[in-house]
């Protein structure tokens, strides 16, 4: 039987590799649960088990054995298998996934639901001390949910190196036979005394030294029961415990230490890199060439900044390398903070540090800022904090699809009070906008930088707040692009005049403020006016300016040029980007559709 359970580890890891080396994707965590995985399919019914995965990262494998082995080479590819988990790809999964500390909160609602299901949730060793987690397991052990088995996967990493006490409190646990061997041989022991008293006796002794040998003494208190797997990429040590734990009244906890790129020597030497990888060649381990990113830009700038003032400080929610922090953090680390898997804490730290005088720059994805509004609103925007904050991946991010898309947070940080918005168009206003960052202390600061190449001119003027510039002179049409959009405007611009449509092209870096001399004294001539963004339509820079006209009495039409739907998928960015009518000859019909009233 163990046998062919390793022949089947072998050949699913033979596939993750083949397919993530042409379609990229999360190596590197999902190399490590194979073994994890395979074991919970041969003890649990997943036909009948409610399965959950925190982030669903490393749930390339359940996708395999469940019902989508054939359809695996097409994973993040557009139309094909989605990165994460999706109940509108498959009846095996239970929950939308892709962010972290959702399966706990989640598995509380299905186990309260469904009574007589096992609910299993796998969450990593970062994702548990994330607060929703902690939450979670908090009310778990109050209402002792007895259906709920926990399964932590301990890698010592998310994606970057674990932080803070509960990572460390946990690799102490999951290091040491100390706990589990205690427990057994005390309660062998007990059971073995018949004198009532003598035993209430031990039993209080036993949970008094208990404390001594285990940090996780008082989530026990909660009533959770612990176990512990350390080779859980054995197939001999695995396969056991899970059948152990499995008919066991909870809420249980099993502890399994892997290693994280297991079975691949390029992923098992650089953990970080095989976390998310874009595709590579087998044979070396490395990753096609591709151009200088957005995000590097801003890495080498802020390392500049941070050499000329003292005061400022970065942080990020453990995605120091994937937003472009690794080398401040390397020639500063005193002043490169890394939460972990904590967006909340992050801004209300910087907000502390604001208002202590430093100058801090939060830098994180888009689609976990989401995950902070709270903290945006309560302690940054109504004290007026000057924070910086850095909004890498804003707009359309690619194959790691819906729940990752940046296409919600300019509209939220429109409707903030006090916040001043800059969608840098190139790369030197990129190198502008921190500049200015660096002594701007009128209130909190967004700079949003896509997950894109860059994109300079020539003769390129310099970036002011509440300026925007023209690039290109015509007449009828005024195209405004912001961020992305300037150079995709640009592309078809030539195109766009041999077909007749004439146009003068603004840079509108400053979204908020708007250029308000601009708009009430330049706009009027043009009959048509299109405003151009990669960002959701409602509540967007295009609303701004049409509020802004309305406010003014100026009657003109404006034809907003966004993303039409709030939920995106997975694919290539430039696919999607041409599906959504935003690039190309899509983008060239739907400009002409607008003006003439019908596709040309």
């Amino acid at each position: 039987m163990n046998g062919e359970l390793t022949k089947k580890c072998e050949q699913i890891r033979k596939k993750l590799i083949e397919v993530v080396s042409k379609n990229g994707g999360h190596l590197g965590p999902n190399l490590g649960v194979v073994e994890l995985t395979v074991c919970l399919d041969e003890v649990f019914d997943f036909k009948e088990d409610i399965v959950l995965f925190d982030v669903g990262h490393q749930a390339y494998v359940y996708k395999i054995l469940t019902d989508r082995a054939e359809k695996f080479d097409t994973i993040r590819t557009r139309k094909g298998l989605s990165p994460f988990l999706d109940p509108n790809e498959s009846s095996y999964d239970h929950f939308v996934s892709g962010h972290a500390g959702t399966a706990l909160p989640a598995a509380v609602g299905f186990a309260i639901a469904n009574p007589d299901k096992k609910v299993i949730v796998i969450v990593g060793d970062a994702s548990i001390s994330n607060g929703h987690s902690l939450e979670a397991l908090n009310y778990i052990g109050y209402k002792k949910l007895e259906n709920i088995l926990v399964i932590v996967n301990d890698n010592e990493m998310s994606i970057g190196e674990n932080v803070g006490f509960i990572s460390k409190f946990l690799k102490k646990v999951i290091s040491s036979g100390k706990y589990q061997n205690f427990r057994e041989d005390v309660k062998s022991f007990i059971n073995r005394i018949k004198a009532e008293r003598v035993k209430k006796t031990l039993e209080r002794l036993e949970r008094s030294i208990k404390g001594y040998v285990t940090p996780f003494y008082a989530l026990e208190s909660l009533g959770f029961r612990f176990f512990n797997v350390f080779e859980g990429n054995n197939i001999e040590k695995l396969l056991p415990m899970l059948k152990k734990v499995k008919d066991l009244k909870g809420p249980v906890i099993l502890l399994v230490k892997t290693e994280k790129g297991k079975g691949y020597c390029f992923a098992e030497e650089n953990k970080e890199k095989f976390h998310g990888i874009a595709p590579f060649n087998i044979e070396t381990g490395n990753t096609y060439k591709s151009s200088i990113s957005y995000s590097e830009v801003f890495g080498n700038k802020i390392l500049e900044l941070g050499k000329e003032d003292e005061n400022i400080y970065t942080l990020s929610a453990a995605m120091i390398k994937g937003t472009g922090l690794h080398k401040f953090s390397e020639v500063y680390p005193e002043r490169c903070i890394d939460t972990g898997i904590a967006e909340g804490f992050t801004v209300t730290l910087a907000a502390g540090l604001a208002k202590s005088g430093k100058k801090p720059y939060v830098c994180i994805y888009s689609t976990f800022i989401q995950r902070a509004i709270s903290q945006l609103i309560h302690d940054v925007s109504i004290q007026n904090l000057p924070v910086r904050f850095i909004i890498d991946r804003s707009g359309i991010v690619g194959e790691d699809g819906k729940t990752h898309n940046g296409i919600y947070d300019l509209s939220f940080f429109l409707t903030l009070q006090n916040f001043t918005v800059l969608c840098p168009t190139t790369a030197k206003e990129l190198q502008q906008a921190l500049e200015i960052s660096k002594n701007f202390n009128s209130g909190p600061l967004v700079i949003r930088i896509p997950r894109d190449s860059v994109f300079d001119i020539e003769d390129e003027q310099l970036l002011e707040i509440g300026r925007w510039k023209e690039i290109k002179k015509g007449s009828k049409n005024l195209f405004i692009a912001t961020g992305t959009m300037l150079k995709i405007i640009l592309e078809i611009y030539e195109e766009l005049k041999n077909r007749g449509v004439d146009c003068t092209v603004v840079s509108a870096a400053s979204v908020k403020p708007l250029d308000e001399n601009y708009l009430l004294n330049y706009i009027k001539g043009y009959d048509n006016i299109f405003v151009l963004e990669e960002n959701y339509v409602k509540n967007s820079f295009s609303t701004s300016i049409l509020e802004f006209l309305n406010d003014n009495g100026i009657q003109k039409q404006i034809h907003r040029i966004a993303l039409k739907s709030a939920i995106i998928p997975h694919g290539k960015r430039e696919e999607l980007l041409k599906e959504e009518k935003l690039k190309g000859e899509s983008l060239i019909e739907r400009i002409e559709e607008l003006i003439y009233g019908r596709k040309k």
